[in-house]
């Protein structure tokens, strides 16, 4: 963000998403973000913006259609952001990404951007794509990481067979999830037997960058 924005552009952007101002929201965005690092509103801005809103969901305090309307607005934005200039990283492992059964790609769209962004290529496999699908799909193109999002809590409880599938067939990956069910419980992702979990993009990019351990 610009230098001086603070916690107000982030109250300013989540109360635009909720009254449904994609405008006024692209607006707020444009202005907040130093057109040099514009990938760099996504953890700083987008993704706090929409964790309240979906907290706010959470307490019943915001309905599911604000949610959705707040991620399509988002992800118009994302979507609008100039191709990232960071060269392709050398000996990275095969990456692969993924909406398990559901179909809101906003998380999944930040998480990419930003792994684009730090130079990482990455196989996207779209959206409610099954877990038989995803096994043959992460096995041909031998993935070695796998981002798996959701937004449901039942498509985040399939990461279990998923997980399962994988052991079964010997598949060599590791499986970092991320998503509103693991944000409302962090200790999910260990229940269903993921290999990580992220916060958000910025924090998917250190587990990368770090070595998935």
């Amino acid at each position: 963000m610009k230098s001086g924005d603070d916690g107000s552009s982030v109250q300013a952007l989540e109360s635009a998403l909720l009254r449904s101002d994609s405008a006024g929201a692209r607006e707020i965005l444009s202005g907040a973000c130093n057109p040099d690092e514009p990938y760099a509103c996504i953890s700083t801005l987008i993704e706090p913006a929409l964790r309240s809103i979906g907290e706010q969901w959470a307490g019943g305090d915001a309905a599911l259609s604000q949610i959705y309307v707040s991620g399509r607005i988002c992800e118009e934005y994302i979507h609008s952001l100039p191709l990232p200039v960071s060269g392709i990283r050398k000996d990275q492992p095969k990456i692969g990404i993924v909406v398990l059964e559901d179909f809101h790609t906003l998380g999944k769209e930040t998480v990419l951007s930003s792994l684009h962004a730090s130079g990482y290529r990455v196989e996207d496999y779209g959206a409610g794509i099954t877990v038989p699908e995803l096994l043959e799909l992460i096995k041909r193109d031998e993935i070695e990481v796998l981002f798996v999002s959701t937004l449901m809590l039942r498509a985040a409880l399939e990461i279990r067979h998923l997980m399962d599938g994988i052991h079964e067939k010997g598949i060599p990956v590791r499986v970092i999830v991320g998503g509103a069910p693991f944000l409302f419980d962090e200790q999910l992702w260990q229940e269903v037997g993921a290999d990580a979990f992220a916060h958000d993009a910025a924090e998917a990019v250190g587990l990368l960058d770090e070595g998935i351990q």
